[in-house]
């Protein structure tokens, strides 16, 4: 049965990718935190007017997913948002705001002899700081083109630093397609 369902998800995710952009390969993706007990609010402007309130779907197969335009002072200016992948919704909101807080990228380190780092500054030739390990959840709390700072806790410690895009995933239960 669970075999069936994910087929059925896939499937539709498919469908989905057909009607809408699905996979943005120019700026930085995310999904918003399943455990968040607080909704997600769309604002029109930095610090502005609340436009709209997205509450967490009970579903456990669904989620928020947010490509993000640009990072600032704790907000993210949206590219697009979706619900995916039951109940498909492409929501009309390019340009507007969301606070930064509550949205997660996993590090998809799909291949045992690759090796995926964090970095200092949002460049590979800048200070590697951390080696991550395979599917690593963190929070993203900023962007610079499609680099992504995040923050993630390892024992006490917390471990914050910039990942290149090609290690980024922004889907809770899956891998993500690969890049060069």
């Amino acid at each position: 049965m669970r075999v069936l369902i994910i087929i059925v998800l896939f499937s539709f995710c498919g469908f989905a990718q057909n009607q809408n952009q699905l996979h943005y390969l120019d700026v930085v993706e995310a999904y918003y935190n399943k455990e968040s007990v607080k909704p997600l609010y769309i604002y029109d402007a930095v610090d502005g007017n609340i436009i709209d309130t997205l509450f967490n779907i009970e579903s456990k197969n669904a989620y928020y997913k947010i490509a993000i335009i640009e990072s600032q002072y704790g907000w993210f200016k949206i590219k697009n948002l979706q619900r995916l992948p039951e109940s498909y919704k492409n929501y009309d909101y390019e340009n507007h705001w969301v606070k930064s807080s509550n949205f997660l990228i996993h590090v998809d380190n799909y291949d045992e002899k690759r090796v995926v780092y964090l970095y200092d500054l949002p460049s590979k030739k800048s200070n590697r700081i951390h080696k991550l390990d395979d599917f690593q959840i963190t929070n993203v709390i900023e962007i610079s083109d499609r680099w992504a700072k995040v923050k993630f806790k390892v024992g006490k410690k917390t471990i914050e630093g910039w990942l290149d895009f090609k290690d980024q995933c922004a889907y809770p239960w899956t891998t993500c397609p690969k890049y060069d």
